[in-house]
């Protein structure tokens, strides 16, 4: 890590980290900042959301013993992820910013892998593999690339909708603050809103890199969140956030991508409620139903109109097929 005085006032990257009750983690995450292999400056910002735990005390201790790199910002209320990460955008003044969880780690050449591929093919974003690992393994992501790509134009925003190498979650990605340091995390939605963010951001990029390169550690603390968003009703905003995406895409490509995509989402939601108690399962089928019926999630528009592949094909049939065990569980319950 620089040692350099001036960090501060010229940085190569900005490091965006919101802050909730994580104690029981942020050192670690801290520790993999500082223990970059990075020759250039660069500045962390940590934005505390209200933590009523002792997670403030260990990041004033990072910012008084790591000034020149280090600065804390405390929210005088609890305003959530997206208003916290927004408030680190609006601070950060490198030539290229990127977003940490807290919980998460970073490899030790993660910042040079990911800056150099940026200045070497003038990249307005970066997108590296990670890992997900919890207290017994760790595994790569199933999205990981096998070699290094480089999408132009149109085809960021197509390849974020596929999703088959990107994903919609803002870490593990370096983006180039001034053509997209304007963009703002929408606030008030309780799913999805990471999804939402990287469209609008993807949608105004001219090239990506996918790098090959293992440059983010996630760390997999899901204890029953599939439930909770069927119980809580988060997972319509979910809904409304993919099916709101589809005003970024402009080409026959986007458009067939993102369609791909909401039957992608239909699939994967159907075959979660097959085991969530019938209390719920019913809802979430009446809006299941609905969704499929507003944006035309039929196999004959999806062979003839959409003209999607075999996968969206092959992925519908598993959607039917999921819908069908769910009201036979609910008829027999």
């Amino acid at each position: 890590m620089t040692t350099d005085s001036n960090a501060n006032n010229h940085p190569m990257v900005s490091i965006i980290i919101p802050i909730f009750n994580v104690a029981s983690y942020i050192q670690e995450c801290l520790d993999s900042i500082v223990g970059q292999e990075f020759s250039h400056d660069f500045e962390v910002i940590l934005i505390d959301d209200c933590s009523t735990d002792h997670s403030v005390a260990i990041c004033r201790q990072f910012v008084k013993q790591y000034a020149q790199n280090f600065r804390l910002l405390e929210n005088a209320q609890n305003q959530g992820v997206s208003a916290t990460r927004n408030r680190g955008l609006d601070e950060a003044r490198g030539r290229y910013f990127m977003f940490i969880d807290p919980d998460d780690l970073l490899p030790p050449q993660a910042l040079t892998a990911l800056y150099e591929a940026a200045e070497q093919f003038d990249a307005t974003i970066v997108k590296g593999n990670n890992t997900i690992f919890d207290e017994s393994h760790e595994s790569s992501a199933r999205y990981n690339v096998n070699k290094q790509l480089l999408v132009n134009n149109s085809g960021v925003l197509t390849t974020l909708y596929e999703h088959d190498k990107v994903r919609g979650h803002p870490w593990g990605k370096l983006f180039r603050r001034e053509r997209l340091g304007s963009y703002r995390f929408p606030d008030g939605v309780r799913m999805a809103q990471d999804l939402f963010y990287c469209s609008e951001v993807f949608s105004h990029a001219t090239s990506l890199v996918l790098l090959n390169q293992n440059v983010y550690r996630y760390r997999n603390r899901d204890s029953g969140s599939t439930g909770r968003k069927y119980e809580t009703g988060s997972y319509v905003d979910w809904l409304d956030s993919v099916e709101s995406i589809g005003k970024f895409a402009t080409s026959d490509n986007q458009k067939r991508a993102h369609k791909s995509l909401l039957v992608r989402t239909m699939t994967q939601i159907a075959r979660e409620v097959r085991i969530i108690s019938p209390a719920y399962a019913e809802q979430v089928l009446q809006a299941i139903e609905q969704r499929c019926q507003q944006w035309n999630i039929r196999l004959f528009h999806l062979i003839f109109r959409d003209k999607l592949g075999l996968r969206s094909i092959s992925r519908y049939i598993k959607l039917q097929l999921a819908l069908s065990k769910i009201r036979q569980n609910l008829s027999q319950s």
